[in-house]
């Protein structure tokens, strides 16, 4: 690993041999013996060279990515482009959580993360940065990026930017193709309704040949998380749970459990889909071909479907967002690599690779799916839609999905029913509520 970084960035031997985690205690001895150079960069337009230090840019994550994914869908493109900053990448894990990190005065210039916990895990260690001025200077134009992606992030910023979206992610309804053949039912059409998906998750639940055949799995993510109804679990004006105030959530209930249904009260998600092979659909993210190895299966996709209350909607999308710290001393050149990120060369670069753009141009939008080792699959139900508006998130956001998630499985068995469920989800809600004020 590189060790040199900006001269400004350097951390006394004193602070360095303060008592922490020989995890951490590696990151901040690197930034001890830290040496200020210079090297030469093309200036603006190909034309006069410039002259920058050759800082370190530590990009934190909670999300729980490798180095090799991390560096396949980021890293290796931006030291390509400046080849004068090191980029590194720290990952939490044992020792190296937020607060292991903060007490030893590691570097963290950028935090990334899903939507659902980006800027309020920013707000939560007071690490928040408008980066207002900055995405001005370097030239990203906010108004050509996905539009729900950009007012999250600006609402949850409290009409500042606390964080850029740099791609995104969906829910997406996949289906095993063989097994439609197998029993003589017709393939999905973009346009579904979750009613007909019912339907026939309904048909291809059966025992065939001694086997069991399932219908249609899912998981509290992303079925309750990116909601096309687009309902939080605590309303952001009130500070109270949702459950009993929005009927929405009646819908969804009642989605979720005639799903559970098809597969035996069974928890079947994406995994399931491809390696069993014996569940005929899945309501999973978007994103799955680029997480599980699909080439043994017979599968396509279509356009996720719609509740009768919003029709031609699709999910929220789930970005993945990425924000400059305060207590980073690299912000122009952090700003400077976001920006490059959400280009057009490198937004067209990963479409082509399927993964889900952020800048909304033709150019970007076209190219989609046209690399990728997956052929003749109806992608474009992934981007055919509009999407949802994101939903408000709270720090505590994930202890909140699973107080809403947790009686599903016991509502679809009829153990206890949807009132009563109700009833003690708003009850854990307003408990957790308290408890996160107090802190």
């Amino acid at each position: 690993m590189n060790k040199k970084m900006n001269g400004q960035s350097r951390i006394g031997v004193k602070n360095c041999m303060a008592p922490v985690s020989a995890a951490v205690l590696l990151l901040l001895l690197a930034a001890c013996g830290a040496e200020k150079q210079q090297m030469t960069a093309e200036g603006p337009s190909g034309t006069t060279p410039v002259k920058k230090d050759p800082v370190k840019l530590v990009f934190y994550s909670t999300a729980g990515w490798t180095q090799e994914a991390f560096n396949e869908r980021f890293g290796d493109t931006m030291r390509k482009k400046f080849p004068e900053y090191e980029i590194e990448y720290v990952a939490s894990g044992k020792g190296m959580e937020f607060p292991d990190m903060l007490s030893a005065g590691a570097q963290i210039d950028v935090y990334w993360q899903a939507v659902d916990n980006t800027i309020p895990h920013l707000l939560q260690y007071k690490l928040e940065y408008d980066m207002t001025e900055l995405i001005k200077k370097y030239g990203v134009n906010l108004n050509q990026l996905e539009p729900s992606s950009v007012e999250a992030a600006r609402s949850m910023s409290n009409g500042k930017m606390y964080a850029l979206p740099i791609v995104n992610n969906a829910a997406a309804l996949y289906y095993n193709k063989d097994l439609f053949d197998k029993f003589g039912v017709p393939y999905l059409k973009d346009g579904v309704t979750w009613d007909e998906v019912i339907g026939v998750a309904k048909r291809m639940r059966r025992t065939d040949g001694g086997l069991e055949y399932y219908g249609i799995g899912s998981d509290v993510q992303p079925h309750l998380n990116l909601s096309s109804l687009s309902i939080p679990y605590v309303d952001p004006k009130t500070e109270k749970p949702t459950i009993l105030t929005n009927g929405g959530w009646s819908t969804i209930f009642n989605q979720l459990i005639e799903m559970k249904k098809t597969t035996d009260y069974k928890s079947l998600n994406a995994s399931n889909f491809v390696q069993e092979k014996n569940l005929a659909m899945v309501d999973g993210l978007a994103n799955a071909f680029l997480n599980f190895d699909m080439t043994t299966l017979n599968w396509d996709l279509v356009s996720y479907p719609s509740y009768k209350s919003a029709p031609g909607i699709a999910s929220q999308p789930l970005p993945t967002m990425f924000g400059i710290t305060s207590i980073s001393k690299h912000k122009e050149a952090a700003a400077e690599v976001l920006a490059y990120m959400l280009s057009e060369e490198v937004q067209k670069s990963l479409s082509e690779r399927a993964i889900i753009p952020v800048l909304q141009s033709d150019t970007v939008m076209k190219a989609f799916a046209k690399n990728s080792k997956y052929k003749d699959k109806n992608f474009q139900a992934i981007l055919g839609k509009k999407f949802a508006p994101i939903t408000p998130k709270v720090t505590y956001e994930a202890k909140a999905r699973s107080i809403y998630g947790k009686y599903i499985q016991d509502l679809a068995k009829g153990t206890i029913d949807l009132n009563t469920a109700f009833r003690q989800i708003d009850e854990e809600m307003v408990k957790l509520i308290a408890e996160e004020k107090a802190k």
